[in-house]
């Protein structure tokens, strides 16, 4: 699940928003634990408007 997430990350150009992410997966709870886990963890990047990004480096 978690690399489901951060595949569709990488592949973007600009943040992804919420919705994009959802599709990835269809257990809502699952996806949340993981999306949350990885903004945790440093690796997602929540910004405002319900958006997703890679941390820049």
């Amino acid at each position: 699940m978690r690399g489901k997430l951060l595949a569709v990350l990488r592949e973007a150009v600009t943040p992804v928003p919420q919705a994009a992410l959802d599709q990835v997966w269809d257990e809502p709870v699952q996806r949340a634990r993981a999306l949350d886990g990885l903004v945790s963890d440093g690796l997602v990047e929540p910004l405002p408007g319900g958006l997703y990004r890679l941390p820049l480096t």
